[in-house]
């Protein structure tokens, strides 16, 4: 993505030697390296590792309110197309645009001011990169099965969820 988006790439060089000048990079310096960061999760968004989730109804339910689901039906859980859903990531969701993840610039896409204001945004792990929801951006699924490599939430944090 970075040879075909060279305005990226130069941000990209830009924050790196402005970081690290001419060493060589340690572990400390990661969150420090927040717009690499945000290369690689809309790299994840455009082209995630997991492109569907498979699920088994546990309870009749419905679907969007109107489609009726039954217990024990399989379904898979689209990420592709979430990943890139307007409503959620603005109107050029099929654009590599990291700077939709980077909180420390813009509002990420499809949120507007008062949205960040009210934290509908979400952060994921670095107070400098945000998501516009819960479950808005899943390049490797999400809850009790997702990756092994994400630490899960904090035991206040699932206190604070229910």
């Amino acid at each position: 993505m970075l040879a075909l988006h060279p305005a990226v790439q130069d941000t990209l060089y830009s924050e790196i030697t402005q970081v690290l000048g001419t060493r060589q990079p340690s572990y400390e310096d990661f969150p420090s390296l927040t717009y690499a960061l945000c290369i690689m999760f809309e790299t994840l968004r455009l082209f995630p590792s997991v492109v569907g989730v498979p699920k088994v109804a546990a309870e009749d339910t419905l679907l969007l309110g109107k489609y009726p689901i039954p217990r024990g039906t399989a379904v898979i859980f689209d990420i592709v197309h979430v990943h890139r859903d307007p409503e959620i990531w603005g109107p050029d969701s099929n654009e590599f645009n990291p700077s939709r993840f980077d909180a420390r610039h813009r509002h990420p896409a499809g949120a507007n001011k008062s949205e960040i204001d009210d934290d509908t945004s979400v952060s994921f792990g670095n107070e400098k990169i945000r998501v516009p929801c819960k479950g808005a951006f899943l390049p490797f699924s999400d809850g009790q099965r997702s990756c092994l490599g994400i630490p899960p939430p904090s035991p206040l944090a699932r206190g604070m969820q229910g």
